[in-house]
């Protein structure tokens, strides 16, 4: 079951399982968790009369989307043999079957299963093809208006924008499972995002910390001591203070961990720190001769504690004590 239009794409070393590819189509969503994100469903290697279950954490993909599966597999003490993903790739549907399933599914708006079957019917395996290169075509369906054509051309072209950033990606050997989250945010402006600005996904993108927006960045060849790196840094090292459960840190002890995390000089942060500073990009309390540096956020949640404490101070009633 497994070797049918798979392939192996790492070879099997002690102690690691083999990685394959496997191309089909999504059949049906088992479970979701969006807030993992972790998904559950049936997939459909191309070809082949049997079902696999995939198992991802990634947010769910639409049913009838045609996708390129990395993985393993695993043995599930309850539910038997998994398909364990790595990385996914949408792609194109070939067959006239394929396209027409992928169009009912909903991932293009302006199409439903009924739709779908005429489109399909009048264009066959050039489906595809009409929608991205001459969509006036559509309108030789029946019951397809101008509005009609232009919501399924605005919608088709989103989905091709999402297939770019996840090859972008996969290009820059980072897991395409991010594209849905990257595009969501950024929409036709991603690609230039990750290219221009990848520090910007650790703090805009759920999920995507500093270590993958400064792989991201690595992979451009941008410099271990650009200012947008270490100011990322920066706040990643606060991000790491803040959940050990401190507010802030005295500004000495945040140029070492930052350059230590970093890999590079303490004076380099040193400057960044200031710059961020003065730009009130981060928040700062001088106790004595010590110059104490808060994230904005936990700065602004520990004054309005300490008010609310003087409030109550000031004015709660007395709890009498027996």
């Amino acid at each position: 079951m497994k070797n049918e239009k798979s392939r192996p794409v790492q070879q099997s070393l002690p102690g690691l399982q083999m990685e394959e590819e496997i191309e089909g189509v999504v059949e049906r969503i088992v479970f979701t968790n969006e807030a993992t994100p972790f998904t559950v469903f049936s997939f459909k290697p191309l070809r082949k009369n049997s079902r696999i279950t995939a198992v991802a954490n990634v947010e769910a993909p639409l049913v009838g989307q045609q996708l390129r599966l990395r993985g393993h597999w695993t043995t599930h003490k309850r539910f038997g043999q998994q398909f364990q993903v790595t990385g996914l790739c949408i792609e194109a549907p070939s067959s006239a079957e394929g396209i027409e399933r992928f169009l009912a599914s909903g991932v293009v708006d302006g199409i439903g299963p009924a739709l779908a079957k005429r489109i399909v019917q009048k264009f066959g395996k050039k489906t595809l093809t009409v929608i991205e290169q001459t969509p006036h075509r559509l309108g030789e369906v029946a019951g397809i208006g101008k509005k009609t054509i232009e919501k399924i051309t605005a919608s088709y072209a989103a989905q091709s924008e999402l297939r770019d950033i996840m090859l972008w990606l996969e290009t820059h050997r980072i897991s395409g499972t991010y594209a849905a989250r990257i595009f969501k945010k950024y929409g036709s402006f991603s690609i230039d995002t990750l290219e221009n600005h990848p520090y910007q996904l650790a703090s805009e993108v759920e999920g995507i910390g500093f270590v993958i927006a400064d792989s991201i960045a690595m992979s451009l060849g941008i410099a271990a001591d650009d200012r947008s790196r270490i100011a990322a840094g920066i706040d990643f090292a606060l991000q790491k203070i803040a959940q050990q459960g401190h507010c802030c840190i005295p500004e000495a002890a945040l140029e070492k961990q930052a350059s230590d995390l970093l890999k590079v000089e303490q004076a380099s942060v040193r400057k960044v720190l200031q710059d961020l500073l003065q730009d009130k990009q981060l928040a700062v309390e001088y106790v004595g001769s010590e110059t104490l540096i808060y994230p904005p956020y936990l700065y602004r949640a520990e004054i309005k504690a300490a008010r609310k404490l003087l409030y109550l101070q000031k004015y709660a009633d007395p709890i009498a004590m027996e």
